[in-house]
């Protein structure tokens, strides 16, 4: 018998391709992915993927499994909603992050709530700093997990309070093979002569270190833009590519995919702060508290 979370985890792994970007996707974690997809192994008998250095790609079987697990899925959720009053009963929290915070800080405090209840349901929207306050302020999400912005405090912005904030530091990711990967702490002046993968423009913590950058007499021209972490990562694996990364944000397969990370001890670097807003006045809901204090868990002092 296959139960409707491992159909969900083979269709997310069918799109992404790979195991760590379908668990972010579904808020679980690597291993409860991984074992999802050995039990429709063993319960086939029979190999559904593929798996590579680069990822996985399904197997005809695979693909066989995944037509059937489509069907399935729609007509689960064509049931759900002839329940509903029990639907409604299941309360939705928004959060509006970044695609950085999302898939690290975010998956994982979803994760946790998830494994807590069953009467809650997230839905994450995606923006850059400034956007991201703007639909708080707008009501338009319960939570905010954002980096703080320059010149604005978030104590004066009306409909936005300010839960709880760490210091996050920046750090440079590159491959084990690096010449550079071997030191205790890096400054701007040393990745002059290297490619730099770096946030899309716009965004605050890709402001700062293109002002770093700048006040060193350089110019900033990124090789790569990008929001993912993890495919940011992947892009610098082998290379001699560096990406710049906060603290938190960081994937967790750091070392697995042979990469390593270098803080960067930089003084033209201003200290990054993770903050977690919400809605003011916060409305009153035991699920929202307990997404509240999961975030707080994922940015405890490590």
């Amino acid at each position: 018998m296959t139960d409707m979370r491992s159909l969900n985890t083979l269709l997310a792994l069918v799109e992404y391709g790979s195991i760590h970007l379908a668990a972010r996707a579904l808020f679980v974690s690597h291993s409860t992915a991984s074992r999802q997809i050995k039990s429709l192994e063993d319960h086939y008998g029979t190999t559904l993927f593929e798996r590579s250095v680069t990822g996985v790609v399904p197997t005809g079987p695979g693909l066989a499994v995944a037509d059937f697990a489509r069907r399935m899925v729609a007509e689960s959720e064509l049931l759900t909603d002839s329940f509903g009053t029990y639907s409604q009963a299941v309360e939705t929290i928004t959060i509006v992050t970044s695609t950085g915070l999302g898939q690290t800080v975010v998956a994982d405090a979803i994760n946790q709530v998830m494994t807590t209840t069953d009467q809650v349901q997230v839905s994450v929207i995606d923006r850059g700093s400034l956007g991201a306050l703007q639909v708080l302020k707008n009501r338009e999400a319960d939570l905010c997990v954002n980096f703080s912005v320059s010149d604005q405090h978030t104590d004066a912005i009306p409909g936005v309070r300010q839960i709880d904030q760490i210091q996050a530091r920046n750090f440079a990711v590159l491959d084990k093979k690096h010449p550079l990967a071997r030191r205790s702490s890096l400054r701007i002046r040393d990745l002059a002569d290297y490619p730099i993968a770096t946030l899309s423009a716009g965004n605050t913590a890709r402001m700062r270190i293109e002002q770093a950058v700048r006040a060193q007499g350089q110019v900033f021209s990124p090789t790569i833009e990008a929001t993912c972490p993890v495919l940011t990562m992947r892009a610098v694996t082998g290379t001699k590519m560096i990406a710049m990364m906060a603290e938190r944000t960081i994937p967790p397969n750091l070392a697995e995919a042979g990469c390593t990370a270098v803080e960067l001890d930089d003084p033209g670097l201003d200290a990054r702060f993770i903050q977690i807003l919400a809605a003011d006045p916060q409305r009153e809901s035991d699920g929202l508290d307990l997404m509240i204090q999961a975030l707080r868990r994922q940015l405890a002092p490590r």
